[in-house]
């Protein structure tokens, strides 16, 4: 009887160690983008994409290669594919990310671990115009369209997270106050809160905006007239609209300058970049050989 138990501890004891040996394993798959390996970790059966969004890629080598990025901010990192861009392009540019999905947040840590990057943060929260609890509705738990604005972005709701927000002066010690040269906005729905939310730095630094708008959607008045409304503020704030073109394989085409956002009836014309007055000479040859 004695050895029987005897048997019955040890079999415990090796599955117990066993069961924490693959908890604390990190599961990747390798990966090659922009001549480096990269590692890319495997979290509940989820991986992010790197073969994503290759026009943003292009564009990002071309800013870098005119002016140096230093600083980099990405309002709805999701799971990381702006971040493997920038730290692919140049590990030493100083990323900040804003990820109000936990799951994501979680996600993103590994990510940056695995890789063992450094200047980089991760802060799991929302960016809007005012401090407040929201829910967070997308149709799976790391849903990339996930939205506190359902009614305006294009996700079926499922999975509801509750998800804490806070506006940019709120947080922005945590950061420092270093120049912004970039931000990046993917937040299905809630852009001119984020715009709003980020007044005062963008009239301070005047970085380069690179912004996702959905497509029109005809019988949404809210959805169009928050459009009109975030184009007009962007003016007040004197940037320029400038659509992304890309081509079938998803890799850069050109920028042409617009008047407003939200106008089209494809989401392969969704994404923009912005930038001030200020900044046009700086970045004339990007405009110009596109």
């Amino acid at each position: 009887m004695l050895i029987k138990k005897l048997h019955i501890n040890i079999g415990k004891k090796m599955r117990i160690n066993i069961f924490s040996s693959l908890l604390s394993f990190n599961l990747f798959i390798p990966r090659f983008y922009n001549g480096k390996i990269i590692k890319v970790p495997i979290q509940d059966g989820i991986k992010v994409g790197i073969s994503t969004e290759l026009w943003m890629n292009d564009l990002l080598k071309k800013i870098h290669s005119i002016k140096k990025i230093k600083n980099f901010h990405d309002i709805g990192a999701n799971l990381g594919q702006t971040l493997i861009k920038v730290k692919t392009i140049d590990k030493n540019i100083n990323y900040h990310s804003f990820e109000p999905n936990y799951l994501c947040s979680n996600y993103l840590n590994k990510l940056i671990e695995i890789n063992n990057w450094k200047k980089t943060h991760i802060y799991p929260i929302g960016i809007f115009n005012e401090n407040s609890l929201k829910y967070l509705e997308g149709k799976s738990d790391y849903d990339k369209s996930s939205s506190i604005m359902p009614d305006c972005a294009e996700t079926t709701k499922v999975v509801k997270k509750i998800t804490s927000f806070h506006t940019y002066d709120s947080v922005k010690k945590l950061i420092g106050s270093e120049a912004v040269d970039i931000i990046k906005i993917d937040t299905e729905g809630s852009e001119l809160e984020v715009i709003q939310s980020y007044k005062s730095l963008l009239v301070n630094d005047s970085p380069l905006i690179l912004i996702e708008i959905l497509k029109l959607q005809k019988d949404n008045v809210k959805k169009i007239k928050r459009d009109q409304d975030l184009s007009v503020f962007i003016h007040s704030l004197n940037y320029n609209i400038y659509r992304i073109y890309k081509d079938s394989n998803n890799k850069l085409v050109n920028l042409k300058k617009e008047n407003s956002l939200g106008t089209y009836d494809d989401n392969l014309y969704a994404d923009h970049l912005l930038i001030h007055d200020s900044k046009i000479n700086t970045y004339k040859k990007l405009i110009s050989e596109n």
